[in-house]
């Protein structure tokens, strides 16, 4: 997460509770922030790791595919730069 994300989270965060705080409700603007950016932390990490895994079945197909297929464009390589020397 980027710091200019963290924050307008944080500005938002504060102002919804100095709002808050105005109507009676006395909460710490900085350990709800904390509370706040730390949930958004383990949530972009676990969106991160599905993203970059094949958890799907399609997904793992679809990368046993990716890898003949750079196998093949290796093994051309491969050829041309024997049969080139």
């Amino acid at each position: 997460m980027s710091e200019r994300t963290k924050a307008i989270i944080t500005i938002v965060i504060t102002a919804a509770l100095n709002i808050a705080n105005l109507y009676g409700f006395a909460v710490d603007a900085g350990a709800v922030v904390n509370a706040v950016l730390t949930v958004l932390s383990f949530l972009c990490i676990a969106w991160s790791w599905w993203k970059n895994q094949n958890v799907t079945q399609e997904a793992q197909t679809a990368q046993i595919y990716l890898n003949k297929l750079k196998l093949e464009k290796k093994a051309v390589k491969f050829r041309e730069q024997s049969n080139g020397k």
